[in-house]
């Protein structure tokens, strides 16, 4: 099993597959949990929360990404409680996840973090669709699966119920270039590719 190389720049993410009839939380599970569908809806209500005591820099960055996913005319919703999070239905961005047998409630986040050299950094995490209990399982499906040009697939345990979660990250550092939506385009392209690649290495690994 690996770790995220940078595990101190990533914040306290909600990195929970959301289906509860499938994996239930512990009964002692005291995160709040805010759902893709109530982020969405609240989305206008959560902003100013959202933004609240956020550096200029940073601020000036999820604004620029609200402009392109408004153009692309993308559900969002913004979630304050849990990092700072842009949280998107996963098929959005990759088509391919409700092939694979995703659900319209699995979330994508997008998040903007500090590099180590002191600048920001754009970066989209996906809890992917695949799960089973036996850790060999998971760690074997992960040496199993395609290694990336750019994202990187690692196994986390979900503070939720304590079982291990596949999970790819992918994530671009910002200062220079300076985000564009021409360089969200390509963003956006690769994670959908990279994405894509290891469902089907993982739908192949369970057949």
């Amino acid at each position: 099993m690996t770790q995220d190389k940078d595990e101190r720049q990533r914040p306290n993410l909600r990195l929970v597959v959301n289906n509860p009839d499938k994996r239930p939380p512990a009964k002692d599970a005291e995160e709040e949990y805010l759902s893709l569908e109530l982020l969405v809806a609240r989305l206008e209500e959560f902003r100013a929360a959202f933004y609240l005591d956020m550096e200029q820099g940073t601020a000036k960055v999820y604004s620029r990404i609200e402009r392109f996913l408004s153009v692309k005319g993308w559900q969002y919703g913004l979630d304050p409680l849990h990092g700072k999070l842009m949280v998107l239905p996963a098929g959005t961005v990759c088509p391919f996840h409700d092939e694979f047998g995703g659900e319209n409630k699995d979330e994508l986040l997008i998040f903007v973090s500090e590099d180590p050299q002191g600048g920001l950094c754009l970066a989209l995490e996906m809890v992917l669709p695949f799960f089973s209990e036996d850790d060999e399982v998971m760690e074997d499906a992960f040496f199993s699966a395609p290694v990336h040009p750019y994202g990187t697939l690692f196994l986390e345990e979900n503070r939720q119920d304590t079982l291990l979660d596949f999970i790819y990250r992918l994530s671009i550092p910002l200062s220079p270039p300076v985000l564009t939506g021409r360089l969200m385009e390509r963003f956006f392209a690769i994670a959908d590719h990279e994405l894509a690649e290891t469902l089907r290495s993982l739908g192949a690994y369970q057949e």
